[in-house]
């Protein structure tokens, strides 16, 4: 897998990062497991949308808020929150493509949990240093998966997994 580091180099990543699946509630407006109303509105902070994690052009585009569950299928203890994705059908992130290059220039907390949901250690990125610091948690064999969210607001971005525990 290849992505693009700030200097537009090349360079070998061994993570996967997924995004938020396009859920079926932009027809029926009602949160994925939850069933309570989805919010629709002109974008207000930059985001990013949850689908093509690229950042919301603020006061052009709608997004939808709705409740996620980033332990979804991965553990037992449910932490749902805030996200936004745009109204409008966009393109899923690809997940080869590395660290997106879009929100680097965002300051993030990338928490890295082993299997059981226990966090093993949290680290913050604001130098536009995400990759290398997303490969050093993801080195550590007793990490199952790392949940990048955005420093400032607190909110989940998406979840990043070494390439072969992908699924």
């Amino acid at each position: 897998m290849r992505a693009r580091s700030p200097s537009s180099k090349a360079t070998n990543i061994t993570r996967n990062p997924r995004s938020v699946p396009q859920p079926a509630f932009l027809t029926t407006q009602k949160s994925p497991g939850y069933g309570h109303p989805a919010h629709t509105e002109i974008a207000t902070g930059y985001g990013p949308c949850r689908h093509c994690l690229k950042p919301f052009r603020i006061g052009e585009e709608h997004r939808t808020l709705f409740t996620c569950n980033p332990f979804h299928n991965l553990a037992e203890i449910p932490q749902p929150g805030p996200v936004f994705i745009h109204t409008t059908p966009c393109e899923r992130y690809n997940d080869n493509a590395g660290y997106p290059t879009e929100l680097l220039t965002y300051p993030a907390v990338m928490d890295a949990y082993d299997a059981n949901q226990n966090l093993i250690r949290q680290r913050r990125s604001t130098n536009r240093d995400h990759s290398a610091i997303l490969d050093e948690l993801l080195s550590n064999k007793a990490v199952r998966y790392v949940l990048v969210r955005d420093l400032e607001a607190g909110c989940f971005d998406f979840r990043a997994e070494r390439k072969e525990e992908a699924q």
